[in-house]
């Protein structure tokens, strides 16, 4: 297993294997030493781990990190030898490691990590159902509330059925950017990630996102995040990379406007790091 060393000699500084990492303005050294070493694994398809030296103190452990992102702190008997199957990274240096018994160091790094360790190890949590954003004509909330009764019975192909038929008489009569035909949209989105079709899932809620966006709509960031739990779903690394761009771009957009909230930010770092990797895949 590739072998990194990392020194972390003060806030806002990092080396990993000697080369300076720069952190951005506001960020945290911590989180970027993790994203670094997240975007290794990712480049060799398989876990690294990293000897951490933190703080003045220069308290050290062995950290490991896959390319889900998923980290933790390993016990000395734990470490792995460096093999010649992967690009080999100049050797960590010589440690001292604590007892088996002692506890993991409470520093910052070990803090991220159960931060990471724990988001990685809980199943994604599904985009929940959009909610109408104002009131609705009493013959449409009828039809949205027969939807909802039967996704509650799990009959999720009829609602399908239903949804569909919904958004394309709303798309005939009131046209396809109409505030009734969009949140018909972001309902069957809503039942294709239920089905399992996360492609369809993605591109309805791309639709609905993109038209959002163009309108300077306040709701747009949501719709955005929205399109990206369903992008995050994609098993077609092609698929992934062209829709992963179309996020990137409306967030851009955003962001340009001053529209996006830290959240929002931290989300669009992610899928560009994902989107890169893919890039060097497909």
């Amino acid at each position: 297993m590739t072998h990194f060393a990392v020194r972390i000699p003060g806030e806002g500084l990092a080396e990993i294997n000697g080369e300076l990492l720069f952190v951005q303005e506001g960020g945290s050294v911590h989180e970027a030493v993790l994203d670094r070493l997240q975007r290794h694994a990712q480049e060799r398809a398989t876990a690294v781990e990293a000897t951490v030296n933190d703080g003045p103190s220069g308290a050290a452990f062995v950290l490991q990190v896959a390319p889900d992102g998923s980290s933790r702190l390993l016990d000395p008997t734990e470490r792995t030898e460096t093999t010649g199957l992967a690009p080999q990274s100049p050797p960590a240096p010589a440690l001292e490691p604590p007892p088996a018994s002692a506890p993991a160091p409470v520093s910052a790094v070990a803090a991220a990590v159960a931060r990471a360790r724990a988001a990685a190890m809980a199943p994604p949590a599904p985009a929940p159902p959009p909610q109408p954003t104002r009131p609705l004509a009493p013959e449409l909330a009828d039809r949205v509330a027969h939807i909802n009764a039967l996704t509650a019975a799990g009959r999720i192909e009829e609602a399908s059925v239903e949804v569909t038929a919904l958004r394309e008489a709303l798309t005939r009569s009131a046209g396809t950017e109409h505030p009734d035909a969009l949140e018909a949209r972001a309902m069957e989105a809503y039942l294709a990630h239920l089905r399992g079709d996360h492609r369809e899932a993605t591109v309805l809620a791309l639709s609905v996102a993109r038209i959002l966006c163009g309108a300077g709509d306040p709701g747009a960031p949501a719709a955005v995040a929205r399109a990206a739990a369903a992008w995050q779903r994609l098993e077609d690394g092609r698929a992934a990379v062209v829709h992963g761009g179309e996020l990137l771009h409306m967030w851009n957009r955003l962001r340009g406007g001053g529209r996006l909230a830290p959240a929002d930010e931290r989300l669009a770092r992610r899928v560009r790091a994902q989107v890169e990797s893919l890039s060097a895949c497909v």
